[in-house]
């Protein structure tokens, strides 16, 4: 089964349920829902990192600098990865809406 038809066959129920209007409402709502939970998912990390260390990043990364031991290295290295995939689906966001950069 080709990728369209298979994308068709998933969003088909919910435009007959009445949920979306047409396909390319319903791909549109479902991509940018799912951004949203995404982006959220990465906010809560950078969160529950600020809350722990009691500052952001910029402030953790020069404190790092000055004594680094492996359990804060490895914050860091998660925490960074979060604001990088944070970003990524943020810039991702206005693609979902327009297909192209806002």
């Amino acid at each position: 089964m080709n990728q369209v038809k298979l994308l068709g066959n998933l969003i088909k129920p919910l435009i007959v349920a009445g949920i979306y209007k047409d396909e390319s409402a319903a791909l549109k709502a479902i991509i940018v829902d799912y951004i949203d939970k995404k982006i959220a998912e990465y906010d809560a990390i950078i969160r529950n990192f600020r809350g722990k260390y009691k500052r952001d990043f910029d402030a953790f990364t020069k404190d790092l600098t000055n004594s680094a031991n492996m359990d804060a290295e490895d914050d860091w290295m998660e925490w960074k990865g979060a604001i990088e995939m944070r970003n990524s689906w943020l810039e991702a966001y206005p693609l979902s809406f327009y297909g192209k950069a806002a």
